[in-house]
């Protein structure tokens, strides 16, 4: 028989700094892993379902619009739960939730 797991992710209940704050972290930690992949943009864009203009947003602090499209550019990067453990608070930031 197969058990349900929740995630046990550390997310803050408060957040300290302005929502603008974490979405430039998130957006500047997914253009490291972009320049270390070494992967053109316009490869990796339509690949999360992003056009590079969108792309280009997200690393300049626009917030991608759902949590989804964070966790596919962790898979394009083929980086694990760690760093999506890492990311969502970032995430959770920006959008000021939790």
């Amino acid at each position: 028989m197969r058990t349900m797991r929740s995630l046990s992710y550390p997310v803050p209940r408060r957040y300290s700094q302005p929502p603008e704050f974490y979405a430039r972290l998130l957006g500047g930690q997914i253009r490291a892993l972009r320049l270390m992949d070494g992967r053109p943009l316009e490869e990796l864009a339509p690949q999360a379902g992003l056009t590079v203009a969108e792309w280009e947003e997200v690393e300049t602090g626009q917030v991608p619009p759902c949590w989804e499209i964070v966790v596919l550019l962790a898979q394009l990067f083929g980086v694990g739960r760690a760093w999506r453990k890492h990311m969502l608070p970032l995430y959770l930031g920006s959008q000021q939730l939790g």
